[in-house]
């Protein structure tokens, strides 16, 4: 969905966290809340993901970790495809 991919959310993602307006906090919470995935997710639990989500953009077939790895993130897909498990996933699949 082309929401996801709002100018004005990818610019406030990609700014360090620490550096974030009310704007761009702001910004970031109506994007999130836009989210399917986490639509379940208290409203304070939203507020506080925008202090700390960052955008990424990763090149086909860039590994982001391998199988009995200790995962450190998790990760919501707003565009592209992901393969997991010889399975493929788009945005709003779940």
């Amino acid at each position: 969905m082309t929401d996801y991919l709002d100018p004005h959310f990818v610019r406030a993602l990609c700014r360090d966290p620490e550096r974030r307006t009310l704007q761009d906090l702001q910004i970031i919470y109506y994007g999130l809340l836009g989210l399917e995935a986490l639509r379940p997710c208290r409203d304070s639990v939203l507020r506080g993901l925008c202090k700390i989500v960052r955008y990424e953009r990763h090149h086909a077939n860039h590994v982001l970790y391998y199988t009995g790895e200790l995962a450190t993130s998790w990760y919501i897909l707003l565009s592209g495809s992901v393969f997991i498990d010889g399975s493929m996933f788009l945005p709003r699949s779940r």
